[in-house]
């Protein structure tokens, strides 16, 4: 480990990037635990002042895809790559969304884990269970629920539980690691489409350029609303579809039902009542995240129609029918 800090960690004037290989073997010995708890943090430390580069962090995504559990399914959904640290600023409109969207006839897949530094902000598989649902404890859960409902969440410890390993490590850390941008590009369900949202425009090349390198075939990137992939409710979002880009306005959305920070049970009841229509205030952002989503997974690249997809899957009661249902088999099965 002592040869990839020198070259890593030697002060602004003399620091350089890891090869891709490089990067690749220094994850492995921290994964495998053949690195010091002390070396581990020196290299984070140092990563995180000068940033990780693109081979870096291609060579980060080797170590852990080489040894993650591919969750095997006939569909092709569309994979959620969002943030792992959740959101603490604005109120989770995406669990709703997830299921307007699925029923307007589309795939969906997430991935992820709670408690990451340095937000450690709520998930929406959180969310989720304040609403009912429960995480999957197993794989087959996983890929009965994305091939019958429409949409399969996998925690990280199913797929990668190495990576899930050094949760612990990175909370004493206290701070992001470059972990923070590679686990959301692991692609665990071998699927051709992504969405993934980011904080600073510099990352949507960055996170291109990744989604390239793990197969994805659709990618869709944007800044977005604290990192995820609802887009913002008080000026315009560029989305950048399959290299296409695509503004967005909130159009028809009050900013102060969006923008404040709530409880996760508060959360769930706003989501269950978009999901029931007996919601005004927050149900057309979550209609415009869905439309988002349906855009992103293919079936149009018109945000008109998109929207009356989703108004129609909403209206006639069938996303609340597909979540009843995710929560049934999520907690016959748990």
């Amino acid at each position: 480990m002592i040869e990839y800090l020198k070259v890593v960690g030697t002060g602004k004037k003399r620091l350089k990037d890891l090869t891709q290989e490089e990067a690749y073997n220094a994850e492995k010995l921290i994964k495998d635990g053949k690195a010091t708890d002390l070396q581990i943090g020196a290299f984070w430390a140092a990563e995180r002042i000068k940033y990780a580069s693109i081979e870096e962090l291609k060579g980060f995504i080797d170590a852990h895809r080489e040894y993650m559990t591919r969750i095997k399914t006939d569909t092709k959904p569309l994979d959620i790559a969002i943030n792992y640290d959740g959101k603490n600023r604005s109120v989770h409109v995406l669990p709703a969304a997830i299921f307007i969207a699925v029923a307007s006839g589309i795939y969906l897949a997430g991935h992820g884990a709670e408690g990451i530094p340095s937000k450690y902000g709520i998930i929406y598989h959180q969310i989720l269970e304040y609403m009912g649902a429960k995480t999957p404890d197993n794989l087959n859960t996983v890929i009965r629920t994305l091939e019958e409902i429409g949409f399969g969440f996998a925690h990280q410890r199913l797929f990668a539980q190495k990576l899930f390993n050094l949760l612990p490590k990175r909370k004493e850390f206290g701070l992001r690691t470059y972990h923070n941008t590679m686990e959301r590009m692991l692609n665990p369900f071998g699927t051709d489409k992504v969405i993934t949202g980011v904080s600073h425009p510099p990352y949507i090349q960055k996170y291109t350029e990744l989604a390239k390198y793990v197969r994805f075939e659709k990618i869709t990137v944007f800044k977005a609303l604290e990192g995820g992939v609802e887009p913002f409710p008080n000026h315009e979002t560029i989305l950048h579809l399959n290299g296409k880009e695509i503004k967005i306005y909130p159009e028809g959305i009050n900013k102060e039902f969006i923008l404040r920070k709530i409880s996760p049970e508060e959360n769930a009841k706003i989501c269950l009542d978009i999901l029931k229509n007996e919601d005004q205030n927050n149900t057309p952002f979550a209609i415009l995240t869905a439309a988002i989503l349906i855009m992103a997974y293919g079936l149009t690249d018109d945000l008109e129609i998109a929207k009356q997809m989703a108004k129609e899957s909403l209206k006639f009661g069938k996303a609340y029918e597909r979540f009843k249902r995710y929560v049934e088999i999520t907690n016959e099965y748990h």
